[in-house]
């Protein structure tokens, strides 16, 4: 069983914690932290990834996970879900009120019959996200945590992007087959989009096109790593950038780089 971080909380104390459910094309992961501690306390991977292709297939392996695990069916103070997707659509809040979500979203992206749209705010950018969730599986997660909020995977770069003390800032989160960029200006955000990448490479140029399209100089450009991404991509990056560091908590440091990069997002407050 792959279990990165086991201090074995206390099932009957769960009430006092956070469970942050995610699934993207990594797979399906999960941690339980105590907020009030800042105390990581269980941290897993599964060993299966997402093929959209096939969701039934992914959706009945969580809910397989569910049934054999009851740290996943305690009682929890927040339920926190992350869905990784690039189908997402920042608007001026201003403007929200005044807009099909189904049109907006489905005039950017190639929506699902299954697909479900979601909203969400960045107060501090007074922006709206509209995003698709598979309907299966938040269905899924319902039977077991009735209760929850669902946020996409961008939303923890939007909010806590700004916040690292670095001017010129930009996220690339990549895992094959996406790419995911935002970029921050001090504490304003400035860019965000996906692009369909299915090789590194892709992903880099669209990291150097994202750059130019900012004017920021690279050399005084810090880039936050996450997803799944090797060594020596690390090292490719490294060639444009001089300052090149993985998007992490530091209040809730993670084992190793890999787990770094795979699910740090799983230790923020959001």
């Amino acid at each position: 069983m792959p279990i990165i971080v086991n201090n074995q909380p206390q099932l009957g104390k769960t009430t006092e914690y956070r469970l942050s459910i995610q699934a993207d094309l990594n797979g399906f992961s999960f941690s339980v932290i105590n907020d009030k501690q800042g105390d990581l306390l269980f941290l897993y991977s599964s060993d299966f990834l997402m093929e959209r292709e096939d969701m039934d297939l992914f959706v009945k392996r969580c809910t397989d996970l569910f049934n054999t695990m009851p740290i996943l069916r305690s009682n929890y103070k927040r339920v926190n879900l992350i869905w990784g997707t690039e189908k997402y659509s920042p608007i001026p809040r201003s403007i929200h009120k005044g807009v099909s979500e189904l049109e907006v979203l489905g005039g950017q992206h190639k929506l699902d019959d299954l697909d479900e749209i979601n909203t969400i705010e960045v107060e501090h950018e007074r922006m709206t996200l509209i995003f698709a969730v598979n309907s299966t599986f938040v269905n899924m997660v319902k039977i077991y945590q009735p209760e929850f909020r669902i946020f996409p995977l961008i939303y923890v770069n939007l909010i806590y992007l700004p916040l690292f003390e670095e001017y010129n800032k930009i996220s690339f989160h990549y895992i094959k087959g996406a790419v995911t960029i935002a970029v921050s200006e001090g504490k304003r955000i400035i860019y965000c989009n996906s692009f369909p990448a299915y090789h590194f490479n892709s992903a880099l140029y669209f990291l150097l096109l994202v750059l130019k399209e900012v004017q920021f100089n690279p050399e005084s450009t810090t880039v936050f790593v996450s997803g799944n991404i090797r060594d020596l991509e690390m090292f490719d990056i490294a060639k444009y950038f001089s300052r090149v560091k993985y998007f992490r908590n530091p209040s809730a440091p993670l084992p190793d780089q890999l787990s770094e990069l795979k699910y740090s997002s799983l230790t923020f407050d959001i």
